[in-house]
């Protein structure tokens, strides 16, 4: 009996080992397994967080329906390439790092990202990246810092499995010559520019070469159509449109700026139109249509490069409601040519196109009108015929070596007015002649309103090395009214940027750089706009032939550098070009002002004082007194 009993036990335990040890090995091998395949976007939508610091709305990501499917498209290994024409308030950034997350979570390797500046890779990483991979569980702890300095360790991220992240600066592609990279994704190509070293782009894209299966990601806010990198590039693939079905008769049609409407004068009642049948359809039908949207293929022959562009019109942030882009409109075409290139490209995610190359001085001239801002030397005295709508003055001022230019530039509220342009001749060298500079910028003159008007700001070059510092020294005192130092840099750069320039600095001034490219053709663009519309140049008849030959002293021409197609501005034979350069700098640093027309104006108006009875005067002096 007890024999039969041990063997029962033993039996027992047996049974008891086996048991454990298959569920022990199931354990092993759940442990194993690779995690299910899935699409990058419902990854992202049951795993991705977004961080407080850098989201308007932390927590949970829930990306839109075109978001998904670009996304989609990064995470698809049948997909080589990806090119997103994109405006501003998409949400780009937010997809590139939850497609990081997803590649650290289900497919690591050594991944690029490749940003414009140091700035912005040092950025990316430190306020978008490593918040999100702290905030989101199933990718935290996936991440470890760089190996080598503390430098790289800023922009360097190793993944557990094997796989990296390194964000890399366009502006010193030689980096790229030690990393190669499965995955490169490329933010903001446009801004990117062509250096010594060559096109990063193209070095970039030479570093995924070794990887049968790689994955290259152009995403950027198109410039200029000659020669805008991720348009062409979107040229080249299956070129995929966002459509949207009308909420009344369900027709499908790409949303364009001519389908929004408003009621004049009043762009927040902005609404869209159905093409096909008319019908309103209000702010409040747009995230249903949005969802029930999705993209089309427009080149279905080609194969493994998908291609997307989708404008603000579709995005549902707050900041993008059809009522916002209607007053930005309005305000761009007030503004002029640079600011409905801003619009074109960040709303509309479109290049801005011209086929203006040139302009003539001949019918400039002949468009001198009988206003007036400069010095009489006969009579010695300002000869102050400013015009009643000009409101503010700023100044743009170029440095030589034996003279220093002026250029004079009055602002009303929709168009710019070239009011004259003083030489002051003298060494630059010298005190004496920087005393005559300060004295024009502290001058005020009578406004036809009645009050008193003086320059608002003054943007002085500092590019020619031989006065840099001369520049700084003047600028540096006079910084709070607005006097500041410039350098122009030619490229696909914002108009007026602040630096941290240390030689500046020691002076107590800032060196702002001027986009000089950006400035030159909003200028070539104005002068086609006929004088009384909105963005026009007006010009005064104190502007002598010289001026006009100097302020179309350059053209615009497309060139190939480094095989890629480049704007630039190249000097007219052997015209000189201050007046040019002044009116440049004049005109950005427009930039650092805000002009508040209506306070102004209520400013430079002077009342008549009202005459008062004495008996009414004495009147009220009793009725005070009983009080």
């Amino acid at each position: 009996m007890a024999t039969r009993s041990l063997d029962l036990k033993t039996e027992l335990n047996s049974s008891m080992s086996a048991e454990a040890l298959s569920t022990a090995l199931q354990d092993v091998a759940r442990a194993f397994r690779p995690p299910p395949v899935m699409r990058y976007s419902e990854w992202a939508e049951q795993n991705f967080r977004l961080p407080a610091e850098s989201s308007a709305v932390s927590g949970r990501y829930k990306p839109w329906k075109y978001q998904r499917r670009i996304l989609d498209a990064i995470g698809d290994p049948t997909i080589e390439r990806v090119t997103l024409v994109k405006p501003t308030r998409i949400g780009f950034t937010k997809m590139l790092v939850a497609a990081l997350a997803a590649d650290a979570a289900n497919d690591p390797c050594p991944v690029i990202l490749l940003v414009p500046t140091d700035d912005d890779a040092r950025g990316m990483m430190t306020d978008e990246v490593d918040p999100a991979f702290r905030d989101t569980p199933a990718v935290r702890g996936l991440m470890g810092g760089g190996r080598s300095g503390a430098r790289e360790r800023l922009t360097q991220r190793s993944f557990l499995g094997g796989g990296s992240l390194k964000a890399l600066a366009a502006r010193a592609p030689r980096n790229l010559r030690r990393h190669t990279a499965r995955k490169l994704y490329c933010d903001e190509v446009d801004g990117m520019e062509i250096t010594k070293e060559g096109d990063p782009m193209k070095l970039a894209t030479k570093r995924t070469e070794s990887y049968a299966d790689r994955k290259i990601v152009f995403g950027s806010t198109p410039v200029d159509e000659a020669t805008s990198v991720v348009w062409n590039s979107y040229q080249t693939s299956d070129m995929r449109v966002f459509e949207v079905p009308c909420p009344h008769c369900g027709h499908l049609f790409v949303l364009e700026w001519e389908h929004i409407k408003w009621a004049d004068g009043k762009p927040a009642t902005a609404h869209a139109v159905c093409p096909a049948s008319g019908c309103v359809i209000e702010e409040r039908h747009k995230p249903a249509m949005v969802e029930a949207g999705d993209f089309r293929i427009t080149a279905p022959e080609v194969d493994g490069h998908a291609g997307f562009h989708v404008s603000a019109l579709v995005s549902l942030q707050p900041q993008a409601a059809w009522g916002k882009l209607a007053a930005e409109y309005v305000t761009a075409r007030k503004e002029g040519a640079t600011a409905m290139q801003v619009f074109t490209n960040t709303v509309l995610a479109l290049p801005w196109s011209t086929t203006i190359d040139s302009i003539d001085e001949t019918s400039l001239m002949a468009r001198r009108e009988g206003f007036a801002l400069q010095w009489d030397e006969v009579e010695q005295r300002w000869d102050e015929r400013i015009p009643p709508e000009v409101l503010y003055i700023t100044a743009g001022i170029d440095v030589q070596v034996d003279r220093i230019e002026i250029g004079l530039w009055g602002w009303s509220r929709g168009e710019r007015w070239a009011l004259g342009h003083e030489v002051i001749r003298g060494a630059t060298n010298l005190t004496s002649t920087w005393d005559e500079v300060d004295n024009i910028l502290m001058t005020t003159w009578t406004h036809p309103l009645g009050g008193r008007i003086g320059i608002e700001a003054a943007g002085i070059d500092s590019g020619d090395g031989n006065r840099t510092q001369f520049v700084y020294d003047f600028c540096g005192p006079r910084r709070v009214r607005r006097i500041l130092p410039i350098k122009g840099r030619e490229g696909a750069i914002p108009v007026l940027k602040a630096t941290t320039s240390r030689r500046a600095r020691r002076a107590g001034a800032q060196l702002h750089i001027v986009g000089v490219d950006q400035v030159k053709m909003d200028l070539i663009s104005s002068t086609q706009v006929e004088p009384g519309n909105p963005g026009s140049l007006r010009f005064s008849e104190c502007l002598t032939e010289e001026w006009f030959i100097q302020f179309t002293s350059e053209r615009r021409k497309v060139d190939l550098k480094n095989g890629r197609l480049v704007t630039k501005f190249v000097r007219i034979g052997m015209r000189q070009g201050e007046a040019l350069d002044c009116a440049v700098y004049g005109i950005a640093i427009r930039q650092i002002c805000r002009f508040e027309f209506d306070r102004r104006e209520e400013e430079l108006t002077l009342v008549a004082p009202t005459k008062i009875d004495p008996n009414e005067a004495l009147k009220a002096a009793l009725k005070r007194k009983r009080w």
